[in-house]
């Protein structure tokens, strides 16, 4: 429904011009620590910028980059990775170099980061979700893929409106890093030694999205895959977001004597019906890839951990990925020669179609960049 009241404009304001119709906020730093300070992780300047071309490609119309790095650093900031690269109707740079309160246990050393980016995301739906139709909170290890016969989001969306949804959900799973684009790894105190490495690391060279696109869950996603599920919404219908969640919405705050003008029931006990929030159809609609970073301790033991047959123990999964040989997890082979079992899917769409176009456009882009320089 297009003819929505935006319950967040101030009394004799007018609803501001829709200037995009599909955008995404991002909240990132050059670099940071996992949660509880497991590891560090800098890979975030080759995510974003195949994160942005990616989603650009895919028919987001602009970006919006929430920089936390001042919050660790001053010598260093993503500005500078996102322009020239980038052109500013597609990109806008925000420096965010904010750090508050604690999401980990009662005080603990490591003060945490992820309330920075809840505070974030509502700063990005607040500035811009009133120019924009639709737009979304998504970290650069998430990839959102059209399937079946849609080319972009922008017809996924479109499609989505014309049945009335407000919502789009998308199901999370982990993915894994394909040992096709794996190398040995020693330097870590769990990963062997020079001599008999036991770990994994990623080759460099490789996209991201190539690399994991080996998702341990086969297309449609369980039910328990909504516990982590991100949203693209309507700026219009939602008022508030966090993190996985709409939290507010136009039906939330809808009073009794609306809901009787428009002639539907109202009840006290309010919840999202499938139709306002629509969880995506992943082979032919939308899906969601997550591809987040796994270091190489995540991987130590993974010749025995791996191996066809072994029941892990708690915490002792197989973190690489071994593709069923076309998606087929119901034939005989189950093993490679090598005797580790298969366990996971790729999206044939995003190998076939997608990353050759990522490749070119990337391509592309950095021969700008150099004519830049020149």
């Amino acid at each position: 429904d297009t003819t929505l009241d935006d319950k967040t404009l101030v009394e004799g304001d007018k609803p501001a011009e829709k200037n995009h119709k599909l955008a995404a906020c991002l909240w990132a730093s050059a670099s940071f620590k996992t949660r509880g300070d497991a590891q560090a992780v800098s890979d975030t300047t080759s995510r974003l910028i195949e994160w942005i071309e990616f989603h650009l490609l895919v028919g987001f119309d602009h970006i919006y980059v929430y920089d936390n790095t001042g919050a660790h650093t001053d010598e260093v900031s993503l500005e500078s990775t996102l322009f020239p690269r980038f052109l500013d109707s597609e990109v806008t740079y925000i420096d965010w170099p904010c750090r508050t309160c604690n999401n980990n246990i009662p005080a603990h050393e490591n003060t945490g980061e992820r309330s920075s980016q809840y505070a974030a995301e509502n700063s990005c739906r607040a500035r811009y979700g009133p120019t924009t139709e639709w737009m979304a909170s998504f970290d650069t290890d998430e990839y959102l893929i059209p399937m079946g016969r849609f080319n972009s989001m922008r017809e996924v969306v479109d499609d989505a409106a014309n049945s009335g949804a407000q919502i789009l959900t998308f199901k999370s799973t982990r993915a894994a890093p394909q040992r096709q684009y794996m190398k040995p790894f020693h330097e870590h105190y769990d990963c062997g030694t020079e001599s008999n490495p036991g770990c994994l690391s990623v080759e460099p060279g490789h996209l991201f999205a190539e690399v994991y696109n080996c998702d341990f869950e086969a297309p449609p996603k369980p039910g328990w895959a909504e516990r982590a599920k991100k949203q693209l919404y309507r700026s219009q219908y939602v008022l508030a977001h966090y993190v996985h969640y709409a939290t507010v919405t136009q039906g939330l705050v809808e009073t009794i004597d609306e809901a009787k003008e428009a002639d539907h029931k109202w009840d006290i006990h309010f919840r999202e019906s499938r139709e306002r929030d629509h969880v995506t159809d992943e082979i032919n609609q939308a899906v969601m890839l997550h591809t987040k970073t796994t270091v190489p301790d995540y991987t130590k033991e993974w010749k025995e951990r791996c191996a066809f047959g072994v029941v892990p123990g708690h915490g002792k999964n197989c973190r690489v990925g071994f593709p069923w040989p076309s998606n087929d997890d119901k034939g005989e082979v189950k093993a490679t020669p090598e005797g580790y079992g298969y366990n996971c899917f790729t999206n044939v769409k995003l190998s076939e179609v997608w990353i050759p176009k990522l490749r070119d456009a990337m391509e592309k882009r950095n021969t700008r960049v150099a004519s830049l320089k020149r």
